[in-house]
Order: structure tokens, then sequence, then C-alpha cells
């Protein structure tokens, strides 16, 4: 074997290293959360059962993968101290006798969001016509609600939330307010004349989904309507917990988010929507998938998955979309153009400009 091929092999080495140590601090971020929750709850950290099936769990992944079993043991054995360690800090509750009221509490960014308040200190509860969640107290209305509570979010779905933030204007709460659409061209009408009105109030948007444990090294963008003082509040909140904070004005925020998310749904979509009409079926195409097939794949079967009426609603709301689009068309076009061309050039400028664009990126 070459120093060549010895100096590949331990390259691909260190980025698994790289990739293990990564899932770790994913797995301790996920324990600090769980900590949160057990000392809300009055829960012992150490569950035996739970541990043993940790370990019966390990040990089937090693027998699947034809890994030795006793390291699988002392790599679990590890990870589970770790996590007792780890749920074991004390962190500090900064909104530890704050009232919160999460408007649309029970949908899936809703209910993260209730967590997310409660396991820092705040008393939680929620309004939402579509049902309850379990752990929290409803509240018989939005103006009775916001009038008691010191921090208000609007977590309803994109079509519901200028009717629900009409409701929280009204009631003249005195606490701080923010909604978390993906889109704010349909309320920022309403945020901007409620700052003129003296209420504490902005915009964020949570760059990630429910799934994501904490806002831990995840974007959070602060969208100001014209009140700093609330932009100031927000922007602690989620800083102090380990959040990557940006403040952006209302209108760039939905021309950034036309690409950011709407051009990666559309491409999703055209990926799956593609394949559908192939008559090709899925399964044959697994087996003689590659690396980017699959991750294309993956992507666009968890796209499947989501809320149909809200992926519609970050096209139809955002007023960049149909520019967006439109750029889109002219790309495929000559995208097009270009890979039925027998000479290569067309297709190889395009890669080369592309490849330029990211690279500012990589230089920056």
């Amino acid at each position: 074997m070459t120093r060549t091929e010895i100096s590949a092999l331990r390259s691909e080495i260190e980025k698994i290293d790289s990739e293990i140590v990564q899932l770790i601090a994913r797995r301790e971020e996920v324990s600090s959360e769980l900590g949160l929750i057990k000392e809300k709850d009055g829960t012992d950290v150490r569950d035996l059962a739970r541990e043993r099936e940790v370990l019966s769990r390990f040990s089937e992944e090693a027998r699947l993968n034809g890994v030795d079993r006793a390291l699988a043991q002392k790599m679990a054995r590890l990870l589970i101290e770790d996590s007792v360690r780890v749920q074991k800090i004390r962190k500090t509750k900064g909104l530890a006798a704050r009232r919160g009221l999460v408007i649309g509490g029970s949908g899936r960014m809703g209910g993260w969001t209730c967590r997310f308040l409660s396991d820092r200190g705040a008393r939680v509860s929620i309004w939402d016509p579509r049902g309850r969640l379990d752990g929290y107290d409803d509240v018989k209305s939005i103006e009775q609600g916001a009038k008691g509570a010191d921090i208000i979010v609007v977590a309803s779905p994109l079509g519901a939330c200028s009717d629900d933030l009409d409701k929280v204007i009204e009631a003249r709460p005195t606490g701080l307010v923010f909604d978390l659409c993906s889109v704010k061209a349909h309320i920022s009408g309403q945020l901007r004349k409620a700052a003129r009105g003296g209420l504490k109030i902005t915009s964020i948007h949570p760059m990630f989904g429910p799934v994501v444990p904490s806002p831990k090294g995840q974007n959070v963008l602060v969208c100001g309507c014209g009140c700093a003082e609330a932009d100031d509040e927000v922007s602690r909140i989620f800083s102090s917990a380990g959040a990557n904070v940006s403040k952006v004005s209302l209108e760039k925020h939905d021309e950034l988010m036309a690409y950011v998310l709407g051009l990666s749904h559309l491409c999703t979509l055209l990926f799956a929507s593609t394949l559908e009409r192939s008559g090709i079926r899925l399964a044959e195409l697994d087996a003689v998938q590659g690396p980017s097939f699959k991750r294309l794949s993956s992507m666009a079967s968890e796209l499947s998955h989501e809320s149909k009426r809200v992926y519609h609603d970050i096209q139809a709301l955002n007023p960049h979309t149909r520019h967006l689009i439109s750029a889109m068309e002219t790309v495929l076009r000559d995208v097009k153009r270009a890979s039925l061309d027998n000479d290569h050039s067309g297709f190889s400028k395009i890669m080369e400009a592309d490849r330029r664009y990211f690279e500012v990126r990589q230089d920056g």
C-alpha cells in the first residue's frame, strides 16, 4: 500500500472520528434538555431500567453491524455515565417566575416553545382551538391569557397568525410579544402598528424544527418592527440558550426565506415529483443508488410527511416567491440547453460559475 493510499484512509478515519465527536455533542445536548425536564418534574436523574435498555440496544446494533459486542457495551456505559453527568449539572433558570402564554401551543412548534420556556422556569399556559397539550393549563381566551402573561408567543399556523395576533394586540398586554412565523409580509403591518402604539412587540424566526432539542448552535432571526426593548429581550432569551441570534428587517427576512426555505422546498419537491412520474419503482432506484441520490431521497421523504398547508403557505404568502420561480424557470431552460448540447462548454460554464459562488463563502 502506498503512502497516498494510507493517507487517504487515515483522512477518512479522521472524518469519521469528527462525526463521532459531533454526535456525542448532540447526545449531550439532548441529555441536558432531558435533565431540565426531570428537574422540573422532580424525577430522578438515574433510571436503571432505561440504562439496561440502552445497553441491550447497543448489543443488538453491534450484532447487526458486525461490531464487537464488548466494545459496544463499553461505549454504551461511557455514554450513559456522560448523560448522567450532564443531566446533574444545574442550569440557571433565566425565566423563573415568568408567566408564558403560547398561542397555538398544541401544534408541533408551539409544543416545542412550551417546553423551551417551561424548562427554563416559566409557568406556561396555552390557547389553541385544536386541543390541549398535556402538562400545560389552557386559558379560555387569547385576551384573558395575554393580559396576565409576561411572555406571549404567537405560534399559530401561518394562515391563522394574523387573526390571533390581532386578538393579542387588542388585549394591550404589558409583557413581551413575539411570533414565530416563517413568512412576515402578511403580518408586518400589524407588528409595526402595534409597536408604534407602545406594545413591547417583535418578530422572530427560529431556523429549525420541533425535533431540535434546544436552540444551542441554531440560528434564530430577530425581525424588529420598531421596539428595540422587545428585540433585546427576545435576543437574550435565545442567546442565553446558545442560539446564534441575527437581526434582519421584516422585508429582508422574506427575501432571504424565499431562497433558504422556498427554494430548498421547491427543489426537493421537483426531485420527488419527477421520480413519482418516472414510472420507476423507488425500490429499483434504491437498489442501485449512490450517496447523492440517497441524500436527496431522504430529504424528499421527510418533506412528503410535513404539513401540506404549512409548506404551501410558505410559498404562497411570501411576496418573493413569484420572482424566485421565474428565476428557477430561467435557470432550468439554461441547464436544459446546456445538457442537450453536444458542446460541453455551456455546461462547464454553469458549473464553473456555481463553483465560484460557493468558493466565496469558503474564502470568507
